[in-house]
């Protein structure tokens, strides 16, 4: 058998889709973005040290994506996605880490 009546057997065997490039609709469906601003008032900050660990905390929990803490005004305002995670998740994780919080005033964007 010789290559040229080889390649003539494939191609009658195999269907199109197999070795011809094809154009494919992309079906995956995106949610919107949900992300969601909190401010969360936070206890038993006595240095400029301590925003460093409840930055940290904050930042580990999956879906935070943006975290600012305020020494002076003890308070975090963090922007996550709502798909993710909730303020009580952010709220446990700053107790856990020493600082117990509490939800100040979502802030809408």
């Amino acid at each position: 058998m010789t290559i040229k009546s080889s390649l003539l057997l494939i191609s009658l065997v195999l269907p199109a889709t197999l070795w011809m490039p094809t154009a494919q609709a992309e079906t995956t469906m995106t949610q919107p973005n949900q992300q969601q601003t909190v401010m969360l008032k936070l206890e038993n900050m006595t240095c400029s040290m301590c925003t460093v660990t409840i930055k940290k905390a904050l930042q580990n929990v999956e879906g935070v994506q943006k975290v600012a803490v305020d020494y002076d005004a003890k308070t975090a305002v963090v922007t996550f996605d709502s798909h993710k995670t909730n303020s009580a998740a952010l709220i446990k994780a700053t107790t856990d880490a020493g600082y117990p919080g509490s939800l100040a005033t979502p802030i809408t964007r």
